[in-house]
């Protein structure tokens, strides 16, 4: 069973195991280096197109509209690449990723029983989700701070007990060769 599931309950009933491993392997399946990426559900909105002409009247706005749909797209998907980038890194080190939810608000934990919550920008959280940690010991860490650009790999690091073991340059890596084995993760519209 997993190493953490003795860390977060006393007694877990059966029927609890089942739940929690379902939950784990339905997120593990869908990490993003095997996720196929979904169109878009919504259309863009015309208005957003009178509104660049408006400031600029010579914009290619189909072009800026693709890039704008496909940029969303890989900013949509570069939460779950991060999770399975720390999660690839941590493993050797007692730690995992809380895949599919299986511990509610929690995306890591250790062995030891150290729950982390883990966003991509300092900015990248709600309030609902920042009161979810009142009260509790989840920790959260972000990897960029969203106002100065300066990234926060050296802290995960410390965590870990592992100086050096992540960095923006193979966090790079990472995203460019897993959207090389897995192209369809990111859905590109028809241009």
């Amino acid at each position: 069973m997993f190493p953490i599931w003795k860390n977060l309950t006393d007694n877990p009933s059966p029927s609890e195991e089942i739940k929690f491993t379902q939950k784990f392997l339905k997120g593990y399946e869908n990490r993003a280096s095997i996720r196929k990426g979904k169109p878009p559900g919504t259309l863009p909105d015309p208005m957003v197109d009178i509104i660049i002409s408006a400031k600029l009247p010579f914009a290619d706005l189909r072009n800026m509209r693709f890039c704008h749909r496909l940029s969303m797209s890989a900013e949509n998907i570069l939460g779950a690449i991060l999770e399975e980038y720390i999660h690839l890194k941590v493993l050797p080190y007692d730690c995992s990723c809380c895949w599919g939810s299986s511990v509610k608000s929690v995306d890591f934990c250790s062995s030891s029983g150290d729950l982390y919550q883990v966003k991509n920008r300092s900015n990248s959280e709600n309030s609902s989700s920042s009161a979810i940690r009142d009260g509790t010991n989840i920790k959260k860490w972000f990897r960029i701070d969203a106002r100065t650009g300066k990234t926060n790999w050296d802290s995960l690091s410390a965590i870990i007990g592992k100086p050096g073991l992540f960095s923006e340059e193979d966090f790079a890596k990472f995203c460019k060769n897993l959207i090389l084995i897995n192209p369809a993760v990111i859905n590109v519209e028809d241009y």
